[in-house]
């Protein structure tokens, strides 16, 4: 794994004129409690848990205009037989169907958007509601899993564990007509896309990641680098593709990855200003 040092020392050159700047931004969180990624229920609490943990309240003290859009209604869908092994499709694809038009309408709407989740298969909504609005979109995944698997090499068939797939474009002809996500597109190059905190890695994931080369850092190399280094590097990573983009880069907070201090995840992301209309936050 090469790092390289650029990002960084824009961060500290900047510094200075970042701590004069005002905040006006608007953030919008939304709230999308499902389940049915897979077959346990409870994940579907995770909009209020993470709401109760304070997130609202920590977006406000760092003075931005923060909208609580509540939760959206997920209707159920009957006779929802699975599909070469996939769990629920119907479902899951309806359900991210309007995810994406929601996520969509607010990016639209010029907010910055937090979507609280729970189910890891509301990425596939999450993330093409962001790309609808910006088609250079990156995406960094923050994870002990890959969730990369394809229908064909999942070993449960559960969505939550396969939602990158049908984001990247490389794996278009990896992935059959699974019913509920004939709306769905590939949008995402493997190339904007970094991996952070990987741990426990599935056989036909670990192929994939190769045979793309996608950029990842597992949770060793978190424990050698530290957080807010990994972090730095994997927007350098990104960054490195859109040079005029550096130049707005604001210094990270430090963040942890436990799960009280997932939060401050989500506000080391809030603290980078480059071109928000490219970051994609989801907390799950």
């Amino acid at each position: 794994m090469a790092l390289r040092g650029p990002l960084s020392r824009i961060l500290r050159s900047k510094l200075g004129k970042c701590s004069q700047q005002t905040r006006a931004e608007s953030v919008a969180v939304l709230g999308a409690p499902f389940c049915r990624g897979q077959k346990r229920g409870g994940v579907e609490q995770g909009p209020k848990v993470i709401r109760d943990a304070g997130l609202v309240e920590r977006l406000s003290s760092l003075d931005y205009s923060v909208h609580d859009f509540g939760d959206l209604n997920f209707p159920p869908v009957e006779k929802d037989e699975p599909y070469m092994g996939v769990k629920f499709p119907r479902t899951v694809g309806a359900a991210n169907k309007m995810l994406s038009g929601a996520v969509s309408r607010a990016v639209g709407a010029g907010h910055r958007l937090v979507l609280l989740g729970g189910d890891h298969s509301l990425a596939i909504g999450s993330v093409s509601g962001h790309a609808r609005q910006c088609p250079d979109l990156c995406l960094i995944w923050v994870d002990a899993h890959a969730d990369i698997n394809t229908p064909m090499c999942s070993p449960s068939g559960n969505l939550h564990g396969q939602p990158v797939a049908f984001m990247l474009k490389e794996l278009q002809d990896k992935m059959p007509s699974i019913p509920g996500f004939s709306w769905m597109k590939p949008f995402l190059s493997s190339r904007d896309l970094v991996y952070v905190g990987l741990r426990d890695v599935d056989p036909g994931e670990h192929l994939i990641l190769k045979n793309l080369g996608i950029q990842y850092f597992t949770m060793r190399d978190i424990d050698r680098l530290g957080i807010q280094r990994v972090m730095e590097v994997a927007l350098d990573h990104l960054l490195g593709r859109y040079p005029s983009l550096v130049e707005t880069v604001r210094k990270p907070c430090g963040v942890f990855l436990e799960f009280e201090n997932s939060i401050n995840l989500v506000l080391s992301a809030l603290t980078f200003n480059f071109s928000w209309r490219n970051v994609c936050c989801t907390v799950s």
